[in-house]
C-alpha cells in the first residue's frame, strides 16, 4: 500500500473482500432465476465507477445502473460489457447515443413517449417504463397505462417501480401496498402482449421483502456495505452481515501543544479549558 500512497496526504482504500462478500449476500438472498444490478450512480457512492463497475462485472453482477447517459457512456468507453440501465432522466437530443452504444434508459413521462414515436426509433430502442406507485418522484399512474400502450412502439424491455419506504421491517405495508399496485400494473401491460423485466426491489426490499424480488433486484447502498435504515441494521446485521468497503485515510500532518486560555481557530471559536 505504501508505494500506492507515497506522498499523498489523503486517500481512500476500497476493501476488495468486503464488496466480494456483500456481492455473494445479496446473490444468496434472491433466487437463481432473479438478476442482480449494482446500482454505481454518482461514481458509485465514491467507490470508483471504473474500478467498480468493472470488479463486481467480473463477481458476475447481471445489469449496472446509472443515474445518467454521462455516466452509462463513460462505462461503455471504459471497455463493460454487460448491460447499464439509465435511471435518471435522459434528453431526447441523447437517445441516439444510447441505441447506438446498448443502453438501457427510463422512460417515465410522455414527452419522451412521443418524441421516440415522431422519430421511429424501432426495437434498437430498449427502454424500461418507470411505474408511479406511490412515491410520486416519476413514473407513469395507473390511469396512464392505457395511454402509454397507444402510443409505445419500441421494445420494452423492463417495466419497475420504486418503493418509498422500504426501511423499516416493523412497517412494511406502505410497500406492500406499492407492490401490489405494481403487480396490477405490471399485469396489465403483459396482457397486451409485452414481455419484460420486472423490478421493484432495492437494498431494503432486497434484504427484508423477499416477495419484492421479482425479475431483478437493484442493489445500491447495500453492495458497499451499508445498510439503508438503522431499523433494518438492528435486525438483520446478525444475519445479513454487510462490510463496508471504504476507508477514508489522511496523514497527522502536524500536532503541537497550547497553553490553557488559548483561543484556536478563526475567531478564537474554540477555548482551551487545559495545557492541550
Amino acid at each position: 500500500m505504501k508505494k500506492f500512497t507515497s506522498g499523498l496526504r489523503t486517500w481512500i482504500e476500497i476493501d476488495a473482500e468486503a464488496l466480494k462478500n456483500n456481492c455473494k449476500i445479496f446473490r444468496s438472498l434472491i433466487p437463481k432465476s432473479c438478476k442482480l444490478m449494482a446500482v454505481v450512480k454518482s461514481n458509485a457512492y465514491g467507490h470508483d465507477i471504473f474500478q467498480f463497475s468493472r470488479f463486481v462485472e467480473r463477481l458476475g453482477a447481471d445489469w449496472l445502473g446509472v443515474d445518467s447517459i454521462t455516466e452509462a457512456l463513460a462505462l461503455r468507453k471504459g471497455g463493460v460489457k454487460i448491460p447499464i440501465l439509465v435511471l435518471g432522466y435522459t434528453l431526447p437530443e441523447r437517445i441516439r447515443e444510447a441505441v447506438k452504444n446498448n443502453i438501457s434508459i427510463t422512460f417515465s413521462s410522455f414527452e419522451n413517449l412521443e418524441f421516440i414515436q415522431a422519430k421511429k426509433f424501432g426495437r434498437k430502442l430498449k427502454i424500461h417504463l418507470k411505474i408511479d406507485t406511490g412515491m410520486h418522484r416519476q413514473g407513469f399512474e395507473k390511469k396512464d397505462v392505457e395511454k402509454v400502450l397507444g402510443v409505445l412502439s419500441v421494445r420494452v424491455e423492463g417495466v419497475y417501480t420504486h418503493f418509498a419506504s422500504a426501511k423499516d421491517p416493523k412497517e412494511p405495508r406502505e410497500t406492500m401496498e406499492q407492490l401490489t399496485l405494481f403487480n396490477e400494473i405490471s399485469t396489465l401491460i403483459e396482457k397486451q402482449g409485452y414481455k419484460f423485466i420486472k423490478h421493484a426491489a432495492a437494498t431494503g426490499g432486497a434484504i427484508m421483502l423477499p416477495e419484492s424480488h421479482l425479475d431483478m433486484v437493484r442493489v445500491g447502498i447495500g453492495m458497499y456495505g451499508l445498510y439503508p435504515s438503522k431499523e433494518i441494521e438492528d435486525v438483520y446485521k446478525n444475519k445479513i452481515p454487510l462490510h463496508p468497503a471504504i476507508t477514508w485515510k489522511a496523514i497527522i500532518s502536524e500536532v503541537k501543544w497550547i497553553e490553557k486560555g488559548e483561543g484556536v481557530g478563526y475567531d478564537f471559536t474554540e477555548k482551551t479549558g487545559r495545557k492541550t
